[in-house]
């Protein structure tokens, strides 16, 4: 949680590659963390599958 960029965080951006997410867009899950009394679990999203040729 804590060395993804804000854009990751936020699910504007690929967890893999950082690249900013459009249509498709699979989610990886869940990260799960805490500081203090607070949660801080984040959804995860990835660049959709792409076909090899």
């Amino acid at each position: 949680m804590y060395g993804l960029a804000w854009a990751q965080r936020a699910g504007r951006a690929c967890v893999v590659c950082g690249r900013q997410l459009t249509t498709g867009a699979v989610s990886r899950g869940w990260i799960y963390g805490k500081h203090g009394a607070h949660r801080l679990d984040v959804e995860v999203w990835c660049c959709p599958k792409t076909e090899d040729p």
